[in-house]
């Protein structure tokens, strides 16, 4: 923006950056000048073309005694200047209302004049309030994002099990096999080719034998180390 007079003491005004809006601002009164440009990032665009379609025509008002002016450059009831464009001249500029507050618009430039008072109502009246806090919304903990570590109870083994007889075999084909080798799916010992998906290598130390419910003879539970049985389990894979 270039230095202009101000729209309504003809002092020299500068330009001003405040509260986002860019500005030409009179340092004898405080009025301001707003261009298209500054006016858009104040009001939305439809809200600004109607403001200078509104100002086509109507007569301007005397800031000194608030009387109508139209085609005169001064109030003939109290002689004081009418306000006038500070880039084209013209005066009076057309008064109109915009968000509840009296602006002076020349359409020719496409800008609008204030004083001190309606530059900071109109400022306040775009501005969103903050929003409240909504009182029934939780309160968030930091505990809500952390998780305790529980154990398992004891006596609880979360590992496979498996239930053998006197001769470890594949469920499914009868391969004799070593347990080590195997897969758990269900309580039962399969070979890397005919496990089931979902089984799991068997993990863990060798305990004592419990009575089979299904065949009545013996059976361990078995339990070997969970890297070997990984590796075991991929070359089964590889070469069956």
């Amino acid at each position: 923006m270039q230095p202009c007079p101000c729209p309504y003491c003809q002092t020299t005004m500068l330009s001003t950056y405040a509260r986002g809006l860019a500005r030409d601002e009179c340092g004898a009164c405080g009025a301001g000048w707003l261009d298209a440009e500054a006016l858009g990032k104040v009001v939305t665009g439809p809200v600004m073309e109607a403001v200078f379609e509104q100002a086509k025509g109507r007569p301007g008002r005397c800031r000194g005694c608030d009387a109508g002016l139209q085609y005169v450059p001064g109030c003939p009831s109290c002689g004081r200047r009418a306000p006038t464009c500070p880039g084209c001249g013209s005066a009076p500029l057309s008064a109109v209302e915009l968000r509840d507050v009296r602006v002076d618009v020349c359409v020719k430039c496409r800008g609008v004049a204030m004083d001190r008072e309606e530059v900071a109502r109109l400022l306040n009246a775009t501005t969103p309030a903050p929003r409240a806090p909504d009182a029934h919304a939780p309160e968030i903990q930091a505990a809500d994002f952390e998780h305790e570590y529980v154990p398992a109870p004891p006596g609880m083994n979360l590992r496979p099990k498996v239930l053998l007889g006197d001769e470890p075999a594949c469920t499914t084909c009868g391969r004799r096999m070593e347990p080590r080798y195997g897969f758990v799916w269900e309580e039962r010992l399969f070979c890397g080719s005919c496990a089931p998906e979902g089984s799991a290598p068997y993990a863990g130390e060798l305990t004592k034998a419990r009575a089979s419910e299904s065949a009545g003879r013996r059976s361990q539970y078995l339990n070997t180390g969970a890297t070997e049985s990984a590796v075991v389990w991929l070359l089964s894979k590889l070469f069956k």
